[in-house]
This record gives C-alpha cells, structure tokens and sequence, in this order.
C-alpha cells in the first residue's frame, strides 16, 4: 500500500528537479530579473541582481570566483546573458537554472 504513495515522488527524483534541489543545498542563488519581477515572486534566500547590473555588483556578494553561483530569470534568456558576463569576469563555477517558474515546478521554493 506505500508503494502508490512512493510512485509520484519517483519521477520527481529521476529528473532535473534532484539535481537542482541539490544545488539549491549550496551556493548563492542570484535572481536576474527585475526588482518588480522579483517582488512578485522568488526562490527562499536568493538574492536580486537584475541583469544588467550583474558585472558591478557580484564582487560584494561573491568575492570568491570559484564558489556556486546559481542563476536564473523568467526563461533563462537573462540568465545565460548573466552567466555569460560572470564567465568574462573570471567566475567558473555558474549555472543557469532557467525560469522562475519552471524552477517552482520543479519543487523549488
């Protein structure tokens, strides 16, 4: 009788949402959208740093070029234009996550 209970957190576990639950455990999470992008909405404990303001900013919040930064905006268009910034300035250990709300999907909070 566990076992239907069990079946629909299986598939959670096989997909991108584990990986992505373990990188939450670590790592700053950096929100590339808007400030009122964000105020409508974000994942527990990240921090906002609109796109285009990524490069002047991330020093004061990872001086440490080696450490998990973890991206992500709407679709992950503004991400990748961030991650790709963060990899000029030096930063070697960046993801992006995508969207917002497929992060949620996901099971991210």
């Amino acid at each position: 009788m566990l076992l239907p209970a069990a079946l629909p957190a299986a598939p959670k576990a096989a997909t991108p949402p584990a990986s992505a639950q373990a990188a939450k455990a670590k790592g700053v999470w950096i929100d590339v959208r808007s400030p009122e992008e964000f105020s409508q909405g974000h994942l527990q404990g990240a921090i906002n740093i609109p796109a285009d303001q990524i490069g002047a900013k991330i020093s004061s919040i990872s001086p440490d070029k080696q450490a998990p930064i973890h991206l992500y905006c709407r679709s992950g268009r503004r991400a990748e234009a961030a991650l790709q910034t963060l990899k000029q300035l030096g930063y070697n250990n960046v993801t992006n996550h995508g969207g917002y709300e497929d992060l949620r999907k996901q099971g991210l909070r």
